[in-house]
């Protein structure tokens, strides 16, 4: 809710709630926050909800999902649970319609939740880099079309975005990180520096690591059009 509000900020884009069938939430009603992972599920307005994102400028539109707890299926065949990610509502939409299932590729935010009291360990960032190895499509998906994201539930299998050829140059293009409600060892710096993984730390208090979150999104929707 806090990259909603940020994203609400931002000139020329308008945030909505969004019940499971994609209608908007009502007033006053409960918004259905996902109990468990899973893929997105077929049209169904209780269904786990979802926030859009939408922008309209000149000669520019882009739509998106910012989704909780979602599995996205990897080239492994691997399903890999993203507690908060996005992906294109052209997408997501077709996926719904088409009696649910699960994104392909390498999503345009990936944040990895950790409400725990220990500090973050080497081993913790290396699971998340290695989720994000297995989603990245730096080979031709079996759709043949490079892309960054795909869907298989749809006659037309739509895709979207450019494909990199290298995991470094693909992990730049978005928002990716480990927010935690302690800090970091010393030791995860050098990785997450590298593979361009955010740590934001002390997650639930006004520190930096917070609008440094704020700003690494904003970023990434300003360039929305280059991913």
């Amino acid at each position: 809710m806090k990259l909603a509000e940020t994203a609400s900020l931002l000139p020329g884009w308008t945030v909505t709630l969004r019940r499971g069938d994609g209608t908007q939430l009502p007033a006053g009603s409960l918004f259905a926050f996902p109990a468990k992972g899973s893929g997105i599920r077929r049209n169904n307005v209780r269904a786990p909800g979802y926030v859009l994102l939408e922008y309209v400028g000149p000669g520019y539109q882009y739509r998106f999902e910012l989704r909780g707890s979602l599995q996205w299926q990897g080239r492994s065949g691997a399903l890999h649970e993203c507690d908060i990610s996005m992906l294109p509502a052209q997408i997501g939409a077709a996926i719904r319609n088409n009696g649910g299932g699960h994104p392909h590729g390498l999503p345009i935010v990936m944040l990895e939740c950790k409400d725990k009291i220990a500090r973050g360990t080497l081993d913790e960032t290396r699971e998340t880099l290695a989720r994000l190895f297995d989603l990245a499509l730096v080979t031709r998906p079996p759709t043949g079309t490079p892309c960054r994201i795909y869907e298989t539930c749809s006659a037309t299998s739509l895709h979207y975005g450019r494909r990199s050829s290298t995991y470094v140059s693909f992990f730049s293009k978005g928002t990716f990180g480990i927010a935690r409600a302690t800090g970091f060892q010393a030791g995860t710096a050098t990785l997450s520096r590298h593979y361009h993984i955010g740590r934001f730390n002390d997650i639930y208090h006004p520190t930096a690591s917070i609008a440094n979150m704020q700003i690494s999104f904003e970023n990434t929707l300003r360039n929305a059009g280059s991913y």
